[in-house]
């Protein structure tokens, strides 16, 4: 399954860094940040490096990630595409979508989300054509990046009612990324969310999964001094939990590693300065990173803009 990563964003939501650090360069250790969800996507079974590709989507301090990543990664192909004028996330996927042609549908994420094996593993095995992931926000979070969902689909991914919110991991069919360009902002730029609600309107499936943390880079609450600091924790926690499953089996399943055991974090707010979701009415399927796919839920009606 071909890859599509949205790294060119200017960061100005860290502050002086954003000026000469591209965001998702943000260092954990001695590895940047985007390095680290690599691993865990890169290591799904839904990648086989001798047939996928990866998009990186670059504009802001582009040197940074061509100089660190070259042309491969874990043996997956990288096609840089430059986002020469920042017009926002489905732009962004629009250029991606034109670089690979992809004939089937597609992984995507935005590069300050930290996304887990496991949450790559459910979103790619879900049946649906289209899948987008919810997870918990804090309580001052943008209600525009609220969904709405009925029974095992999701019909509203924008301006939605429920209780969760859209964290920026997608799968995407062909035909819904040829229309990341229909639905224009005030501002000029062309939104993902918004452009993927209208071929949800227009009678496009979407399937959702369910995080039980929003782990993302670009976070501002309760500041984002204190969400980047959880952010590091939880990926030195899963990473840790990544390289010691490859360390103890070489050999015991697809990309020759098995399932780290779920780690223990701290009690408490998760990302964001937000306590993390409370276990909900879900089949025990849980995987590294406290993540399991959704059962059908009561039904909602998504109000409309």
């Amino acid at each position: 399954m071909d890859l599509i990563c949205l790294a060119a964003g200017a960061g100005t939501r860290m502050g002086r860094l954003g000026g000469y650090l591209q965001k998702c360069m943000y260092p954990v250790g001695l590895r940047p940040f985007l390095e680290h969800a690599l691993a865990q996507v890169l290591a799904s079974d839904a990648v086989d490096p001798a047939r996928d590709r990866l998009a990186l989507v670059v504009g802001h301090l582009a040197e940074q990630v061509r100089g660190h990543f070259g042309d491969v990664v874990d043996g997956v192909p990288i096609v840089y595409v430059d986002q020469a004028e920042r017009l926002g996330t489905g732009h962004a996927l629009s250029l991606a979508a034109a670089a690979l042609r992809p004939s089937a549908p597609v992984i995507a994420w935005q590069a300050d989300l930290f996304p887990t094996k496991a949450m790559v593993d459910a979103v790619a095995r879900h049946p649906a054509p289209n899948v987008v992931t919810l997870g918990p926000g804090h309580e001052q979070e943008s209600d525009r990046l609220r969904a709405t969902v009925e029974g095992d689909r999701v019909t509203r991914v924008w301006d939605g009612d429920g209780q969760l919110f859209d964290v920026g991991l997608w799968k995407l069919a062909p035909a819904v990324l040829a229309r990341m360009t229909e639905v224009r902002a005030e501002k000029g730029e062309y939104r993902m969310l918004p452009n993927l609600q209208r071929s949800l309107d227009d009678g496009a499936e979407v399937g959702y999964v369910v995080a039980d943390a929003w782990i993302h880079l670009g976070g501002t609450l309760p500041t984002p001094e204190a969400n980047v600091r959880d952010v590091v924790r939880r990926v030195w926690a899963a990473s840790d939990a990544l390289d010691a499953a490859r360390a103890a089996d070489v050999s015991s399943g697809p990309g020759g590693f098995r399932e780290a055991e779920p780690q223990a974090l701290p009690e408490g707010e998760g990302p964001g300065g937000f306590r993390e979701a409370e276990p909900q009415a879900f089949p025990e399927r849980e995987g590294p990173g406290g993540f399991r796919e959704a059962e059908p839920q009561a039904s909602t009606e998504g109000r409309r803009t």
